[in-house]
């Protein structure tokens, strides 16, 4: 039987990618695309050799094979997770096999023909479609809908000067001063509200736990706060004042207002 070698190397470059690339979205494991190329053609030089050599043909070598290439896309990490990617690892490799076969039914091929065939290889482009698309609809859909949720433009009220910006809820401030939730603005903020020398002269504060201990932060009562879409407006609110807030939001949201 006469084989096509771009065959076999398209067929196997991709399904090996294919059951890579799932593996490691299953085990929740960083893709690395680099190592995931280099593992596919290692077992794409094995699918090569094959024909050429009998010998090759036994499962001890297919087995240390598999574990040679998971080796390759997992890393340094731990026997017990090593372990669960190779059953993921043979579960996908089954699944995807009986696809392929099914297909090869579908279609009327021969399963000694596969070999001279693309059913393989268009199996491994529309799973990693999949791959993909799935991606990208949890990128621009459901975290672009989950990140609404949070997010915000309010309207700062202080000194008798109102402020428009954008705002983000966080659940972790639980910051209270006198009793009165307390806002954190970005220092920017309350230079527009109060002027660089009125900023100096606040004197309250307030202490708030940090990644590298506890830290005192000027604070200031509003006149109020209010969406920007609403009418109500809320008062006995305070605001601390942040030297430098990260990102493209000035202000965080109490988590009880």
């Amino acid at each position: 039987m006469q084989v096509y070698i771009e065959y076999v190397i398209l067929n196997n470059l991709l399904i090996n990618a294919l059951i890579l690339v799932l593996t490691l979205r299953f085990m929740r494991h960083k893709i690395n695309k680099l190592t995931v190329f280099l593992s596919s053609a290692l077992g794409t030089v094995y699918a090569v050799l094959l024909p050429l050599y009998d010998g090759l043909n036994i499962f001890i070598f297919k087995f240390i094979l598999s574990l040679a290439m998971l080796a390759i896309v997992m890393g340094k990490c731990g026997f017990k997770k090593y372990l669960c990617s190779g059953a993921i690892y043979y579960a996908l490799t089954f699944a995807l096999g009986g696809c392929v076969i099914g297909l090869s039914s579908l279609f009327s091929y021969e399963l000694d023909d596969l070999s001279n065939s693309l059913i393989p290889f268009f199996v491994a482009i529309a799973g990693l479609a999949l791959v993909v698309a799935q991606k990208l609809i949890y990128k621009h859909v459901i975290l672009a809908k989950r990140k609404s949720r949070y997010e915000d433009t309010v309207i700062i009220s202080a000194n008798g000067k109102e402020i428009t910006c954008k705002a983000y809820y966080d659940s972790g401030n639980r910051l209270y001063y006198k009793n009165k939730p307390t806002i954190i603005i970005d220092e920017s903020i309350a230079i527009q509200l109060y002027g660089q020398n009125g900023l100096k002269s606040l004197d309250s504060y307030a202490q708030i736990d940090t990644v590298i201990g506890k830290k005192n932060i000027k604070v200031f009562p509003l006149d109020y706060l209010k969406e920007e879409s609403k009418t109500d407006k809320i008062y006995g609110v305070m605001a601390g004042i942040s030297e430098k807030i990260q990102g493209q939001y000035k202000v965080v949201l109490h988590c009880d207002l």
